[in-house]
């Protein structure tokens, strides 16, 4: 599930703010309540950007939600900003700096969209669009690699009143992202297995249509043993008295464990039944196969052993070779086949059919 990106409706959100005064029967000598209307600006001839003599703010409000729809980003920001600060007091001023920011992400300016998002968090708390700024603050500073700040921003979020459960745990999830992409694997563990508590406790008693988040905690729980297995480098013990079997069979020893409690995350990634991270999951079980296939091939012979001592080194090396090779390829083709199943087509199936290729052709070779 990603945060929804939409255009504020105007007459359905604000049509409590705009419309004719009211009266009512009063006590005393008391007048009649009054409704607070937005000004209108007036020009002795067409304003050159919208096109109008005479405006409101609701009027700029339309028409720049009327440029969002045509995808008329930069005329949409002007027309917005135009509002902003032509009637600082509107109520549609917030949702004016809300949907530039908008703007601003299809134009890829992240750190503009930013700047409109803190905006709202700074002036305006209490709004409508409070909560959902601090969200999309985050996703932009991870636009913009801000790592430490998106973990802080997240953190910021789940101290909000008010939250939901989907909030309250997507604040997690994002947070372990930002401590993960940070570098700090074990606080960003102890973050997800939160999260994954969290909503096992509360799907009890709700209903949760959570698969993005579950399964992108799963995923990042496999992608950190992933990362400690990729990180350990396995190198020929020297020396005369080097048992090189026992030594490399440590370290590798090491990296298989860890290889299986990262496979053992994505396939319970691919269970939770999201698409995107089913085939990201599929992808990288796969590599890790590949992977480790690659780093036993760069394992030198150790130059003191005996002809007949390289001769066995090597046989052994290639069955583990072999296995490994197998194991990827099965693994690569039962991903395609689940992503042609279910009709799924990104950057991780396109991924997945190329390594597939490459170690069907090395398998091949070592038949030769």
């Amino acid at each position: 599930m990603q945060r929804a990106v939409s255009f504020v409706s105007v007459l359905a959100v604000f049509g409590g703010l705009v419309g004719c005064a009211t009266t009512q029967a009063t006590q005393g000598d008391q007048g009649p309540e009054r409704v607070q209307m937005d000004p209108i600006v007036v020009h002795t001839e067409k304003d050159p950007l919208t096109g109008l003599e005479g405006y409101d703010a609701e009027q700029l409000m339309e028409l720049g939600r009327q440029q969002m729809a045509a995808e008329a980003w930069d005329r949409a920001i002007s027309v917005f900003d135009k509002l902003i600060a032509e009637f600082p007091d509107s109520g549609y001023v917030v949702p004016a700096l809300y949907n530039t920011g908008l703007c601003y992400e299809h134009l890829a300016e992240w750190a503009q969209a930013t700047d409109r998002y803190q905006r709202i968090i700074d002036g305006y708390p209490g709004t409508e669009s409070f909560r959902d700024a601090h969200f999309r603050k985050a996703l932009m500073l991870g636009k913009q690699e801000r790592w430490e700040d998106v973990a802080n921003t997240f953190w910021a979020i789940r101290q909000l009143e008010g939250l939901t459960t989907m909030d309250e745990l997507e604040a997690r999830v994002g947070q372990g992202v930002g401590m993960f992409m940070q570098g700090d694997f074990a606080t960003a563990e102890a973050e997800f297995r939160g999260a994954l508590t969290f909503y096992e406790d509360k799907k009890k008693t709700e209903f949760l249509p959570a698969e993005y988040w579950v399964g992108q905690s799963r995923f990042y729980l496999g992608e950190i043993y992933a990362r400690e297995m990729e990180a350990i480098k396995l190198s020929a013990p020297s020396g005369p008295e080097a048992d090189w079997v026992e030594m490399m069979g440590k370290d590798l020893e090491k990296k298989c464990d860890l290889l299986l409690r990262a496979q053992n995350n994505f396939i319970r990634t691919i269970r939770v039944g999201h698409h995107g991270w089913a085939t990201a999951a599929g992808f990288r079980i796969g590599s890790l196969y590949e992977r480790l296939y690659d780093d036993l091939i760069k394992v030198p012979v150790p130059p003191e052993l005996s002809e007949e001592q390289q001769g066995v080194y090597r046989e052994e090396l290639k069955k583990r070779v072999e296995v490994l090779v197998t194991k990827a390829i099965k693994v690569y083709e039962m991903s395609l086949e689940m992503a042609e199943r279910i009709g799924q087509k990104n950057e991780w199936v396109d991924k997945t059919s190329k390594s597939l290729e490459r170690m069907k052709q090395l398998y091949l070779a070592r038949l030769d």
